[in-house]
């Protein structure tokens, strides 16, 4: 039950994600708000894999630097065009990654943090995987707002619709 919890926040936070790029324009990929943060297109690259990289380094423990070269060369190939595909090969990956684990794991598997803190599978998943993909999420939201998509709202920021299919489907 919780790992079918974590999956559900992790698939929301991706669906929410999706939900901001109808609102992307080639014109807003430059724009970062000071120097020294991500621009908007570094930021979807991030949002691109982070979460399934994560559980990748938490569950499977293979990412060596080469594998994270590759995975740098991948994100730079990102486009407002591939963005939602990408997003959704990262929920197939989140899925087969949290396949791979139980509910006692997420409970008592010790896993060590990118930052070298050691925490319980479960909490490790809460406070990267999903926090990171709400805090980013929002992060493109108001990189969005702030590049002038007045039309945005708190609706756009956190209430998941899925699109209705038209009645000529």
């Amino acid at each position: 039950m919780y790992k079918q919890h974590l999956i559900d926040n992790m698939e929301r936070e991706l669906q929410l994600i999706k939900n901001l790029i109808p609102h992307i324009e080639e014109r807003d990929l430059d724009y970062r708000p000071a120097d020294k943060t991500r621009s908007t297109i570094e930021l979807m690259r991030y949002l691109s894999n982070i979460g399934s990289n994560m559980l990748r380094w938490f569950i499977i423990d293979d990412l060596t630097p080469e594998e994270w070269e590759k995975i740098r060369a991948e994100r730079m190939t990102l486009t407002i065009a591939n963005f939602g595909e990408r997003i959704d090969m990262q929920m197939v990956a989140i899925r087969k990654y949290m396949d791979m684990i139980s509910e006692k794991d997420l409970m008592s598997k010790e896993v060590t943090l990118p930052w070298k803190e050691k925490m319980i599978l479960g909490s490790a998943i809460i406070s990267c995987p999903v926090k990171w993909l709400a805090a980013y999420r929002l992060q493109l939201f108001l990189y969005l707002k702030m590049n002038g998509k007045s039309e945005l709202g708190t609706k756009e920021a956190w209430v998941y619709e899925p699109a209705v299919p038209s009645a000529a489907q």
